[in-house]
């Protein structure tokens, strides 16, 4: 009983270090792959959760094509450097507001805040790849199909920033130019 909760919070801190991993390095491939460690600890709490079918995703979709798509981008785009400005600009009422809200849902927390129990389901046939294939070529055909095509925009575009707006045969010329 005390090994599931033990690999729960070592997830869970590698969670948690991975999202700061992705907000705080400056460098963008460095960025991608603390997300990739972020996404992989999930899929090891989804796979505690008997959540066998979204751990499965997780790994293949997220950490594996997803992220592996934004490595792609970040390296055709290069590192491009960006002028320091300064401190980050940040209302400060925005801040307060963001921190009272927080310390109210720990105060509410900490108090024995009870949530209503849900509903009871039959679970045999929750979750189950049956059911989740059914929804995704039936109800959710055109957001799934939608999720692909944006996909592939992003990859093309990916492509077209990194050759700097040029042509295929501009690029052929270019590089002819240069071994002449």
């Amino acid at each position: 009983m005390i090994v599931p909760q033990i690999v729960f919070w070592i997830m869970a801190v590698i969670a948690v270090l991975g999202g700061i991993g992705v907000i705080a390095s400056r460098q963008p491939v460095r960025s991608v792959l603390s997300l990739v460690a972020v996404m992989l600890a999930l899929s090891v709490i989804f796979l505690e959760l008997s959540a066998q079918f979204v751990f499965a995703v997780q790994v293949i979709v997220y950490a594996g094509a997803v992220m592996v798509l934004f490595l792609f981008v970040v390296a055709l785009l290069g590192p491009i450097r960006e002028r320091a400005t300064g401190r980050l600009r940040f209302p400060w009422w925005l801040g307060t507001l963001v921190a009272l809200v927080f310390g109210g849902f720990l105060y509410s927390m900490l108090n024995g805040l009870r949530f209503r129990a849900p509903d009871k389901v039959d679970m045999s046939f929750f979750g189950t790849v049956q059911q989740i294939g059914a929804g995704l070529f039936t109800t959710y055909l055109y957001p799934f199909e939608l999720t692909s095509l944006l996909l592939l925009v992003a990859a093309v575009g990916a492509i077209y920033l990194s050759r700097g707006g040029r042509t295929a045969s501009e690029i052929h010329r270019e590089e002819e130019d240069r071994r002449a």
